[in-house]
């Protein structure tokens, strides 16, 4: 609990995140005021999407996962399912590009508007897309094999880490751009992640077999055996991450019906708020 894991990869763009951002709410507060142009519950939540990176790659599950495969799990549900939507929700780059020099600004401006990184940015934030893609990485990295190499190489360690990190970046922009009639798709969206949480921490949790062997007797100094370790790292799974989507998907729900009461009870022929410019 003591170990802190100070890797130049990751503490150093936190830390050049934290300045750019603090740097732009400076400029945007001391401009148009306290809470204008950058709202405070944006900026609260971006200070709580890089304490959760922080509890996840400095201190201190990225030192206990390496003893413990349960440790190792919780890290990846506080990147795909914390750090990750906190991060989306609170829209910083805006307010981060605020603090570069002029000609940089210009030139991420052109970059943006350019016709191939639109397209290329909506195909990878396309719900289907998005979700598969972090289905896919997810199972990837919780493959025995996958796991002993992330024990064993630094390199891949870090890309195991910024992989799952990009996946639920890419997965809750996705999911929280749906509007509407879209409103639909983010559900099941969720709802798929839901299930195969669930089920995939039930065969780790329920499981008489041991899947990885690479940590072999690491649990032993926390008082837990591989079996036990791993069953607990199954808990996590179905109780803490799946639960997360679940709760998302409801709150999708209940936003969905109250858009269609609001519909309903509008006069006819009224426009709706978003057609009134």
């Amino acid at each position: 609990m003591s170990a802190w894991t100070f890797a130049p990869t990751v503490v150093l763009p936190v830390a050049l995140a934290a300045l750019l951002y603090g740097r732009g709410l400076h400029l945007v507060w001391s401009r148009a005021g306290f809470g204008r142009g950058a709202s405070v519950w944006r900026a609260v939540l971006f200070a709580l999407g890089l304490i959760a990176l922080a509890a996840a790659l400095v201190w201190p599950l990225d030192a206990m996962g390496e003893s413990l495969f349960s440790a190792h799990m919780a890290q990846h549900i506080v990147l795909m399912g914390i750090a990750a939507p906190l991060l989306v929700l609170a829209l910083p780059l805006p307010t981060m590009i605020r603090a570069l020099p002029r000609p940089w600004q210009r030139g991420l401006a052109l970059f943006v508007s350019w016709r191939p990184w639109r397209r290329a940015w909506a195909t990878l934030t396309r719900v289907g897309l998005a979700t598969l893609l972090q289905l896919l990485v997810f199972t990837f990295w919780h493959v025995p094999a996958a796991i002993a190499l992330s024990l064993e190489d630094d390199v891949v360690h870090a890309l195991m880490h910024s992989s799952l990190l990009a996946s639920g970046l890419l997965f809750w922009t996705a999911i929280l751009r749906m509007r509407g009639d879209e409103a639909g798709a983010a559900i099941l969206a969720l709802f798929v992640n839901f299930k195969v949480s669930l089920v995939l921490g039930a065969l780790l949790a329920f499981s008489s077999r041991a899947f990885y062997d690479s940590y072999s007797d690491r649990g032993l100094s926390w008082g837990l055996s591989l079996l036990q370790d791993q069953q607990l790292a199954g808990l996590l799974m179905m109780i803490v991450q799946a639960m997360m989507y679940l709760v998302a998907a409801l709150v999708f729900i209940a936003a969905w019906f109250r858009a269609m009461d609001a519909s309903k009870s509008r006069p006819v022929g009224m426009p709706r708020p978003e057609q009134v410019r």
